[in-house]
């Protein structure tokens, strides 16, 4: 039986069994080869010269010699030498071995006779065989060799520090002359030297101009100039925002830099309060005042609509038929004098099918941010994009009025919400002048930015909304009263643990999946959105507002005993204004001298004077 397989080895086509057979290529033999070893580098072992410590001088002297030649030392202690060292002159001799001398008779060391030489292959005798050469020669005492190696006159030289004398210095042909000039600095600048950057506004000052509210459609500003000259500088954005920097205080106080100041009129409303004989009825007068006192002046609302429609303008050239749209605070008339502005872009195919075309990727909210710095119209340095959020959004400072701005794109849910809005409004009368003071009473602490857990605009007017949904109508008719009610509803009653707010139909329902320390509140054109959802600090805020109710209380009862005309408001509400009539005095000042505004300035012509009634003719016959 032939065996399964046969070695066939490495022979060639002779071999039996392999006649005929075309002969295999000849391949080369795998050879192994070891990496290099990063120690064998060229740069690590090719000869070459050593770099110098330092550079040489450039009068080309060699420096001067540490060691003696080594062919002129001896290790011998016996050798003295001139430049041998002294340290060692005290020291012990060795023992010496005088192996095979003897002395004559004359005292001549005479010379030992040599012995006869011995074969190879006898074995020497261990007692009176030398030892071997290597170990009786003489051994070479390299301590003693590097001593006297050492030159003396390089030990007495005083050694100097390279870095300190600076003996590294290329000079470039540099006379010492030069170096002195160079040395003095003027005593002073040139008179034509900048006193620093152009671009930049200068600081605002600590105190803005008066602004006076009830002059003619409140257009009046105390101690300005009629016309902006060349020289004039533009007023500087505010620093605080419109907000606290930090986010709020752990016991829901007023914010420090909110807080007013010793001697100031913290209560500027209260001049205007009708007087009132009881507690209720003034009440209600003064948060009707202070409504109007915060309510949007004219110019505030063109100076804010032609923001948009600059920007508006700029999107259009670039990307064609697509729509800016406002939305919150400002599209519903119902905005504070430091408020942002809310903005969304609408792409055609956004409003044709309700499909994200904007947003959709975050290179597309990149190429705006590029475009709205292009622009020219935010202020350098002030777009923010927020392109990794849930909604993509563009913060910037209006160059020219100082207005913050939040721009969004392809989202109608803010567009949808002031439709409601207005529809509440016509509903519930005095919603308005209630959602101002628990605006004003979330902001100076720090509770109204979503970001920060707060409690957002329009979540605000639905809580509002809501109490007003479950109060007669004759209840409504006091401010004072719907103020109290909403304050102690929230603070006292309502358990948001439990339940949750429906807009439409009105009522509240049972919460259960929904997470037990959040508000929630439906979302009146999408049940399925909560629109509080974001609001983590609602214990707190509901911790102030049962604060508010308690304190609001207190001064309705005590009323009779305070001074005549004492502000019950000012318990919650008074606050640092000055950054109010900043912001005024900004947008006033940008009415008065922007051309744009020029067609709502000048007054209109008076009416044609009407000629004076002519006398009838006398009927005929009279006379």
């Amino acid at each position: 039986m032939a065996p399964p397989f046969q070695f066939r080895g490495n022979g060639g086509p002779n071999r039996s069994g392999d006649r005929g057979r075309r002969p295999p290529r000849e391949q080369h033999k795998f050879t192994f080869r070891a990496p290099r070893l990063l120690s064998e580098r060229p740069l690590l072992v090719s000869k070459r010269e050593t770099t110098p410590e330092q550079l040489q001088a450039e009068h080309g002297e060699k420096p001067a010699l540490k060691f003696a030649s080594l062919d002129a030392l001896s290790d011998s202690e016996e050798a003295e030498m001139e430049f041998s060292d002294d340290s060692d002159e005290d020291a012990r001799p060795r023992k010496k071995r005088n192996i095979g001398s003897s002395l004559g008779t004359d005292g001549v060391v005479l010379a030992v006779p040599a012995e006869p030489p011995k074969p190879k292959w006898s074995n020497p005798d261990p007692y009176t065989a030398l030892p071997p050469p290597d170990e009786s020669h003489k051994r070479v005492d390299v301590i003693q060799l590097i001593r006297k190696a050492r030159l003396a006159n390089v030990t007495n030289t005083p050694q100097s520090k390279a870095v300190v004398a600076n003996e590294d210095f290329i000079s470039l042909g540099m006379s010492n002359e030069n170096k002195k000039e160079d040395r003095q600095q003027p005593q002073s600048a040139p008179v034509d030297a900048p006193k620093g950057p152009r671009g930049l506004p200068p600081l605002p000052s600590s105190r803005a101009p008066q602004y006076v509210p009830n002059g003619p459609m409140g257009l009046e500003v105390r101690g300005t100039a009629t016309k902006r000259t060349r020289d004039d500088e533009p007023k500087g954005i505010s620093p605080r925002q419109g907000k606290p920097k930090t986010k709020f205080n752990r016991d829901g106080s007023i914010h420090q830099e909110w807080r007013p100041r010793s001697g100031q009129n913290c209560t500027p409303w209260l001049e205007s309060v009708t007087p009132a004989s009881g507690p209720s009825v003034w009440f209600h007068n003064e948060c009707v005042a202070y409504y109007k006192w915060v309510k949007p002046e004219l110019f505030e609302d063109l100076v804010r609509a032609d923001l948009i429609s600059r920007l508006s303008r700029g999107f259009e050239r670039r990307y064609g038929k697509v729509q800016l749209r406002p939305f919150g605070s400002f599209a519903s008339g119902l905005y504070l004098p430091v408020a942002d502005i809310d903005l969304v872009l609408l792409s055609p195919q956004f409003r044709q099918t309700g499909r994200k075309f904007y947003g959709v990727r975050k290179g597309q909210i990149y190429a705006f941010s590029a475009y709205l710095r292009d622009m020219q119209i935010a202020v350098p340095g002030s777009i923010e994009t927020i392109a990794h959020a849930r909604v993509p959004i563009l913060k910037f400072i209006d160059k020219l009025t100082g207005i913050r701005v939040d721009l969004s794109f392809d989202n109608d849910s803010g567009i949808l919400a002031n439709e409601t809005f207005d529809v509440w409004k016509n509903q519930f009368p005095v919603m308005p002048v209630v959602v101002s003071v628990i605006k004003q009473f979330l902001l100076i602490r720090g509770l109204n930015e979503v970001a920060t857990g707060g409690l957002g605009g329009f979540s605000i007017t639905c809580l509002v909304v809501s109490v007003l949904q479950h109060l007669p109508d004759t209840f409504q008719q006091n401010v004072g009263h719907v103020l109290l009610h909403f304050f102690d509803f929230y603070g006292n009653v309502f358990d948001y643990r439990r339940n949750g707010i429906r807009m439409i139909p009105a009522g509240f329902v049972n919460k259960t999946f929904e997470s037990k320390d959040r508000l929630m509140i439906e979302d009146p054109n999408n049940p399925d959105n909560d629109i509080s959802g974001g609001t983590k600090e609602i214990p707190l805020i509901f911790h102030t507002f049962r604060e508010a109710h308690r304190v609001l209380r207190d001064m309705m009862h005590r009323y009779h005993t305070l001074p005549p005309g004492t502000s019950i408001l000012e318990k919650i509400i008074a606050a640092n204004f000055d950054e109010y009539d900043q912001q005024r005095f900004q947008l006033y000042d940008v009415y008065r001298n922007a051309p744009q505004f020029d067609q709502y300035r000048i007054a209109p012509p008076p009416p044609p004077a009407e000629a004076p009634p002519s006398i009838p003719p006398p009927p005929p016959g009279a006379y």
